[in-house]
């Protein structure tokens, strides 16, 4: 169990530093002559999914500073539609700009981070349902993981 608990911790400090730097990294692939991309649409679409992702990032951030004081399960804001709205916005938001910067290894690089996110938030979820019982499954049930679910 100390081993199981100690790759938790590692992944949870390990994850966002070597993400970004990757991101950062993928940048010097591409052989472009300017900072971003030289399309307008792509440059458009990117400035588009950016404030996307930062809107529900704020957003959510807000949502949550307001639960974590009342120590209760966040279910108002983003937190009504998807149980992971932070992570969501980060891919947003990262989208974008991998649409600014455009270089294809940008995306190579999120693509191979989905699994080690999506371990995170299960680990997250445990926490909650720990924390909240049958509350928290009822909410599981309710709303998606990071897209909001059909119904």
């Amino acid at each position: 169990m100390k081993g199981k608990e100690n790759l938790k911790r590692i992944l949870h400090v390990v994850l966002r530093p070597a993400f970004g730097i990757c991101l950062f990294l993928s940048q010097f692939t591409s052989n472009r002559n300017t900072l971003f991309t030289d399309n307008f649409y792509l440059l458009f679409l990117g400035i588009l999914f950016l404030t996307c992702g930062i809107l529900l990032l704020i957003t959510a951030s807000l949502h949550l500073r307001k639960a974590i004081n009342t120590k209760d399960i966040v279910i108002s804001g983003p937190f009504k539609y998807i149980r992971h709205p932070i992570y969501t916005s980060i891919y947003i938001l990262s989208i974008g700009l991998g649409l600014i910067f455009f270089t294809w290894l940008w995306f190579i690089v999120m693509i191979i981070f989905i699994p080690f996110w999506y371990l995170e938030c299960r680990e997250e979820e445990k926490e909650m349902i720990k924390l909240y019982g049958k509350k928290y499954i009822e909410y599981q049930k309710k709303t998606g993981m990071f897209f909001p679910r059909m119904r």
